[in-house]
């Protein structure tokens, strides 16, 4: 056994419309969960990491743990207490149903927005900035949500993501077994938008105390109507308020582009407020309150957090500097300084930088918008 392992293709099951995989970063297989153990796929994954090897699926962690320190599969270890695993129970499932969603997020694609799909088939001159045979509206098989509801009693973890799971009536439907016969049992991960209004969620949140949610916000106020188009900011700013005074457990969740380098500033102090808020005397969300956690974006290559004209990339480190002076945790203190590091190494690519004006540009064009008020520093 090498020191390099990961547990996940021995618990784990990743869900979407396109089948079944060990994780969200290796490739899914047309299977159903039922034949998801037995598949040819996941067993030579698993023969190949007890034999010490690295698969060649796992490539992306490999990448990530050079660049960023950590990965998917870091965290996942540290998930199983570094246990040594080497029997296949799906006990996790990340299920992801439908790629119904109310947002259409600029560096999101078709495969996880129905309406970015329907944008897409009004306005053709979009097709040309998403892969091949992503444009279309696609769900996961009955077989798999009654696969989960049939063996809710094997389960550890139910992730839940989309689209946007709480728009999606197969993830209610699979969360109200989970009250019935399973609350006191199961940790379910919700990763959402914060645009819900379903008084569901919000009773599920009070109900369920192994819930965690995820909240999916990249800026505030406006800048977040434009970067993900969709946003009612007073809706959502409610919301991320509200869960962090009432969740068990909240994470904010922000992806770091060229799109929203220049309104961190704001979203940082945004969520240590809610930091602040959501500690309580019981220790619910330890001492720092809740998490703000990041990833820098790497796809589509034109949104980049480092694809910046020369010009620019002089301002986004004044102002990244800048950002360092506030009252920050640990995490967003390192993720700003590993943002530094990212720009001052970088090389302008102009066909690159090209490539995402154009993008820009139409989706101003289709939304009435003017993504270029992003670029103006908010502290």
């Amino acid at each position: 056994m090498s020191s390099w392992y990961c547990p996940l293709p021995f618990r784990h099951a990743f869900v979407d419309s396109t089948g079944v995989s060990a994780c969200c970063q290796t490739p899914r297989y047309q299977t159903d969960l039922n034949q998801w153990p037995s598949h040819p796929a996941l067993q030579q994954m698993q023969q190949t990491i007890l034999a010490g090897s690295v698969p060649k699926e796992c490539q992306a962690c490999v990448d990530q743990e050079s660049s960023q320190g950590r990965s998917l599969r870091t965290d996942a270890i540290r998930d199983y207490n570094n246990e040594i695993l080497t029997d296949t129970k799906i006990s996790f499932i990340d299920y992801r149903s439908k790629n119904i969603c109310n947002f259409q997020c600029r560096s999101c694609y078709p495969t996880f927005s129905h309406k970015i799909d329907n944008e897409v088939k009004r306005h053709p001159e979009l097709s040309k900035f998403y892969r091949a045979n992503s444009t279309k509206t696609v769900s996961v098989s009955d077989a798999n949500s009654e696969w989960i509801v049939n063996h809710l009693g094997q389960i550890d973890r139910l992730m839940l993501t989309g689209g946007e799971p709480t728009a999606i009536p197969e993830a209610k439907t699979i969360l109200e077994e989970v009250l019935k016969n399973h609350a006191d049992r199961i940790q379910v991960l919700i990763t959402t938008n914060a645009s819900f209004q379903d008084s569901f969620w919000y009773e599920l949140t009070e109900k369920l105390k192994n819930l965690h949610w995820t909240a999916s916000i990249d800026a505030v106020g406006s800048a977040a109507e434009i970067v993900r188009y969709g946003t009612d900011w007073a809706r959502v700013s409610h919301n991320i308020s509200w869960l962090a005074q009432h969740a068990a457990s909240l994470d904010i969740n922000t992806v770091v582009s060229n799109l929203n380098l220049f309104q961190l500033g704001p979203l940082l102090q945004l969520c240590r407020e809610l930091q602040i808020k959501s500690i309580l005397p019981s220790g619910r969300h330890g001492d720092i309150g809740c998490r703000h956690q990041f990833h820098i974006l790497q796809r589509p290559y034109m949104l980049s957090a480092d694809n910046l004209t020369p010009e620019l990339k002089i301002r986004a480190v004044d102002y990244l500097i800048k950002c360092l002076e506030f009252d920050l945790d640990s995490e967003q203190k390192n993720m700003l300084q590993g943002l530094l590091e990212l720009l001052k190494r970088s090389k302008f690519d102009p066909a690159l930088w090209a490539r995402s004006q154009e993008y820009n540009q139409i989706l101003d064009r289709v939304r009435n918008q003017d993504h270029t008020a992003l670029f103006k520093e908010y502290i």
